[in-house]
């Protein structure tokens, strides 16, 4: 009978083998478990940053393996940034961005029903905020705070004139009476301002749409395709400078409402929520409130705000999207904006938000918004009107301000929409 003879194995040798084989082992799991940094673009904003950047930690302790590499750049610098990056191949994880660009990187966005049940996570929202994050199929993006254009009054100078405001949305002014109430307050010596009024394309945008017009038709092809609407709310505003209720100073002016506000001899400010954190922390020394907006066909106002989206060709897509959808929990988003302490509004439905001292300010804001159509906010969502502000804004003023008549302003916004939009539209093939 023959016989094998096993390999001799010394022990030296065994141990040696182990202690690779041991190794090998924890540098494999050591790898496996390695932090993953996702990289996140904030804006600059001293109200927010600070708190977004707490619950970014948050998130980083209770799910271990995940960091973030969190930089903060200003508004003006955002579309050059993401475009930057994009085109190095490199785009961020997870970009804050605003209600007037998300639409601009939807063709980019990682598409967040691709991890959840799109439907049921786009009816988390306000109908206005749906329209903001939805692209045909694709849910672009989740909303965090939201924001709405509003009115400031004064309530001294109004008593003194022994004028009311609406109580209730049943007694809501309609702009005729709106006129009227500010020109009786301005004929108080101690009234020197009418309507302090933000010099900008979305808060002169809150008539057009009171108007039940829009910029852009619904299948993007035509600018302002009411002209009827449109010329109401180009000649009611152009009224209000011309009688001197919206000073100089702000139209053609753009000095911001806020500062004109607070001197105190301002009877109305038309803004917006995010003008309350000011106020109330010592911006006045007179006693003031808010009310409803106007209204022309129908109510509205200008919803904005902020959202987290994620890009699909980013290095960690996957792992952002675990992140925005632990964004659009509603617990998350109660607890983000009761850490604001409360200046800022919940774009979720029926979210019960402690908005702490601003509550009573911003019922009527609140009302106004729910009261708004989603196709406001489709429209304003549209990149070809991000793209036109700067030049529609300033046919807005040469028409205001008495220097164009109202065909030649519709000729002008005609010829400038009209080479945007045809710009956007898809190639025939």
């Amino acid at each position: 009978m023959e016989y094998y003879r096993l390999p001799t194995c010394h022990l030296g040798t065994n141990v040696k083998l182990l202690k690779i084989i041991f190794v090998a082992v924890l540098l494999h799991l050591s790898g496996s478990l390695q932090a993953k940094t996702l990289t996140v673009v904030l804006l600059a904003n001293a109200s927010t940053q600070d708190v977004i950047q707490k619950f970014f930690k948050e998130y980083s302790r209770d799910h271990p393996g995940n960091d973030f590499n969190i930089s903060i750049i200003p508004y003006t610098a955002l579309t050059a940034k993401i475009n930057t990056m994009a085109t190095a191949g490199e785009p961020p994880d997870i970009l804050l961005v605003t209600t007037s660009y998300i639409q601009t990187f939807a063709e980019q966005a990682l598409d967040l029903a691709q991890y959840t049940n799109g439907a049921d996570l786009l009816n988390r929202y306000l109908p206005s905020y749906q329209a903001f994050v939805k692209s045909g199929d694709k849910v672009i993006g989740v909303p965090m705070a939201a924001t709405v254009n509003g009115l400031f009054y004064n309530k001294e100078l109004f008593q003194q004139a022994g004028v009311s405001v609406p109580a209730d949305p049943d007694h809501i002014w309609s702009w005729s009476e709106f006129k009227d109430v500010v020109q009786k307050v301005m004929e108080l010596p101690s009234c020197r301002i009418g309507v302090a009024y933000d010099c900008s394309v979305q808060r002169w945008s809150n008539l057009l749409y009171q108007a039940n017009g829009r910029w852009i038709s619904p299948d993007g092809k035509t600018i302002l395709p009411d002209r009827e609407a449109a010329a109401r709310a180009l000649t009611f505003f152009r009224s209000l400078v011309e009688a001197k209720l919206v000073p100089t100073s702000s139209w053609p002016g753009k000095t911001d409402a806020g500062p004109l506000f607070r001197t105190g001899v301002t009877a109305l400010m038309w803004a917006g929520n995010w003008e309350l954190k000011t106020l109330l922390g010592g911006g006045t020394d007179f006693a003031f409130g808010t009310t409803y907006f106007p209204k022309e066909v129908i109510r509205a106002a200008c919803p904005g705000g902020d959202l987290l989206m994620g890009f699909r060709k980013s290095r960690n897509h996957d792992d952002a999207a675990k992140v925005l959808l632990w964004w659009a929990e509603p617990s998350t988003i109660k607890r983000y904006l009761e850490s604001l302490g409360g200046s800022l509004l919940s774009p979720m439905k029926d979210l019960p938000v402690n908005y702490g001292k601003y509550s009573d300010y911003l019922k009527p804001m609140l009302d106004d918004l729910a009261a708004t159509p989603q196709w406001v906010a489709e429209d304003l969502a549209r990149p070809e009107l991000n793209l036109l502000q700067n030049d529609l804004l300033d046919q807005l003023i040469l028409f205001s301000t008495g220097r164009t008549r109202l065909e030649e302003t519709f000729s002008e916004i005609e010829k400038l929409g009209s080479q945007v939009l045809q710009r956007s539209q898809p190639v025939s093939k």
